[in-house]
């Protein structure tokens, strides 16, 4: 595996004696780490320095890119093992294969490979969040774009998107039946349909950096022309409380949630489990630490219920 960016070996107990003077949790210990980047991150600063940042702590950082590289799914255990994966690939890359099949193996992953396929199937994502009690447009699934003509006359305008897309590309609104003939969504897979919600024009991106809460203005995709400074702003109780939420919902640790503003109160339009932490300060610093930690707690947490650890596992595994 090439990309590697981390120190040697021999440099460890060097690293650990300074990363002691170093706040925040789980720096202390090094770490080996695999960031899977698909070919669009791959010059986008997140992830980008938050790898840097863990390298320059001590760390060791490969670099996996599905789209060019091997991956050996067999030698995933071993003494040459990674202490976690970490996921930055479009929806439907073969990024979230390779992820799962590390925590298939016992490896953490971080966001965890459940949670992130539960966030990324957004028909599966509305479903979670209404389950869950989150406030959610009402949402229809289509295989193909000619079944979106079944969407009832009342629900216009209406919002429409692909089931699997990222970055905010895709998205349109429709005013009336009579437009869903003018659109071109031949390749764009599975589509969602959600009643267009008025709203000030802008959207607010919650981010959580495993640490902290944080909110920010940011441009809507339904409103391109609109003049909408982006900016952070307060995170008020209402909308820590839904960052919160969709976070224990979904099981995510690192993420980000799509947020407007309606006569309603706030509705939730989207969730990722790796954004861009635009306007958030230090986000490197704060994403890193949160990935030491998430780390770590797997370690321990598999050391805890290792037959080696445990000798009642043991005695139970052979009885």
């Amino acid at each position: 595996m090439s990309g590697r960016t981390g120190h040697s070996t021999g440099n460890r107990t060097y690293v650990s004696s300074v990363m002691q003077t170093i706040t925040g949790a789980a720096l202390t210990t090094p770490t080996r780490l695999c960031f899977i980047v698909e070919e669009k991150y791959e010059n986008d600063t997140m992830p980008s320095v938050v790898a840097e940042a863990l390298t320059s702590w001590g760390h060791e950082v490969d670099v996996l890119r599905p789209h060019s590289m091997l991956t050996d799914i067999s030698s995933l255990q071993g003494n040459n093992a990674y202490d976690a994966y970490v996921l930055k690939t479009v929806s439907s890359g073969p990024g979230l294969s390779i992820l799962e099949a590390a925590g298939a193996a016992g490896i953490a992953t971080i966001n965890d490979h459940r949670a992130i396929r539960l966030a990324r199937d957004k028909a599966v994502a509305a479903s979670r969040a209404r389950a869950a009690g989150l406030p959610f447009p009402t949402t229809y699934f289509a295989s193909r774009s000619a079944l979106l003509n079944q969407v009832p006359r009342e629900c216009y305008p209406l919002v429409i998107k692909p089931n699997n897309g990222s970055s905010c590309e895709r998205i349109y609104r429709v005013d009336s039946p009579s437009q869903l003939d003018q659109l071109d969504l031949d390749d764009s897979g599975f589509l969602l349909a959600q009643p267009y919600l008025p709203n000030p024009g802008y959207d607010v991106k919650l981010y959580n950096t495993g640490d902290e809460v944080f909110a920010a203005v940011r441009r809507s995709p339904l409103h391109a022309g609109e003049d909408v400074v982006e900016q952070l702003i307060p995170v008020t109780p209402e909308l820590r409380a839904l960052a919160v939420g969709v976070g224990r919902a979904f099981g995510l640790d690192i993420y980000g949630v799509d947020v407007i503003e309606t006569s309603r109160g706030w509705m939730v339009l989207d969730v990722n489990d790796f954004p861009s932490f635009g306007k958030v300060p230090d986000a490197a610093q704060r994403v890193a630490r949160t990935v030491l930690r998430l780390a770590h707690r797997a370690q321990a947490a598999n050391a805890r219920f290792s037959p080696t650890a445990n000798p009642a596992i043991a005695m139970e595994a052979s009885a």
